[in-house]
């Protein structure tokens, strides 16, 4: 995903819509900050970037033709093998680190382990240990006042380490951000490379659960972006909030220059192979949520900004945009969200 790299002369692809001046500011860079779409490796073997994922507490949904079907529980029209959302079994795959923040375990468990025939809720009364074995994560943190205490038992009995951090000035999200944290400091400890050099091995922090519950959340999540973005130890870790239908991250200001790599740019869906597919585009917006953008330039977008306007709530603000190009570069003086739809389509359909 997110990398920072260093370059002496950057020349990057330009626009029709960005202006000479827009064009010279973004050359003049000389600091690179990459997204790369987790979901290009979707179908790769191999996987050689260390990834985290952590699972929040809120409802899975399930679709079925690109519409959701289900809030809860796995589909049962035979098409998919998985029993996770589409989004989140990728996710899972490309991850090496899974952590459950508090009651993301409860969802968890309830698309692995649980049958919930009845719908009445968590049950424990159809266990499929031989299925879900494949599905444990490797710590369960938070203050735990959402953790169902059976889910609590089931995954102490498979020696999963659950964390209990009842300090309520920090979420549960900032408390697996906290644990990511330390599993890095490990990744990194038994490297070779300077943590200083572009060379240093880039890392993925995948936070799926972002969307779709309470608003106040949904805020909470991305001012975590901001704040765990601005800290040394994840100089070198992207942070990007996934759910089944949208994905955002933050772009940092300038001096760095951006660069975003999406899956279907352009709405671009040649590469499906004949399976569930799934990635991100091409709708997309900037969004001024840290304050208003004075000056911003992009290249890559159908309507691409070239400096003359500023980006803030109560003016301008850049939504249903549209990626074109398969990199967009954004140059901005202060720091946006970047967000992208999230299309999924099984061949055929």
């Amino acid at each position: 995903m997110y990398s920072d790299d260093q370059r002496g002369d950057n020349t990057m692809g330009s626009n029709d819509n960005t202006s000479n001046n827009g064009e010279e500011q973004i050359r003049s860079a000389t600091l690179l900050h990459r997204y790369d779409s987790p979901f290009f490796e979707c179908n790769s073997q191999s996987i050689t970037t260390p990834a985290a994922l952590i699972i929040l507490n809120t409802p899975f949904v399930y679709k079925n033709n690109n519409s959701p079907h289900a809030i809860g529980s796995p589909s049962s029209n035979g098409q998919s093998s998985s029993k996770l959302p589409t989004v989140l079994d990728v996710l899972w795959k490309q991850s090496s680190y899974r952590v459950c923040a508090d009651g993301g375990a409860n969802r968890l468990y309830e698309a692995t382990v649980a049958s919930n025939q009845n719908g009445s809720g968590y049950t424990t009364t159809t266990i499929t240990t031989d299925i879900s074995s494949e599905f444990l994560p490797d710590m369960i943190t938070g203050d735990l006042d959402s953790l169902q205490p059976h889910v609590k038992e089931y995954y102490e009995r498979r020696g999963v380490p659950i964390v209990r951090i009842e300090d309520q000035d920090y979420h549960d999200l900032d408390k697996s951000l906290m644990a990511v944290e330390k599993w890095m400091d490990k990744v990194n400890a038994s490297t070779s490379r300077d943590k200083n050099t572009a060379s240093y091995p880039t890392a993925k922090t995948l936070i799926y659960g972002g969307f779709g519950g309470r608003f106040d959340q949904e805020m909470g999540c991305i001012n975590a972006l901001y704040v765990w973005g601005k800290k040394q130890s994840f100089k070198h870790i992207s942070m990007a909030l996934y759910g089944e239908e949208t994905c955002a991250f933050v772009l940092p200001e300038m001096p760095k220059t951006n660069e975003v790599r999406i899956r279907f740019p352009n709405g671009d869906s040649t590469d499906w192979n004949g399976q569930t597919t799934v990635g991100e585009g091409p709708t997309c917006g900037l969004i001024p949520l840290g304050g208003r953008c004075e000056t911003v330039y992009t290249t890559g977008l159908k309507w691409n900004l070239d400096g003359d306007m500023p980006l803030e709530f109560g003016g301008l603000v850049s939504s249903s945009n549209r990626v074109v190009d398969g990199v967009v570069t954004v140059q901005s003086s202060s720091p946006l969200i970047f967000t992208t739809e999230i299309v999924s389509k099984q061949h055929g359909l």
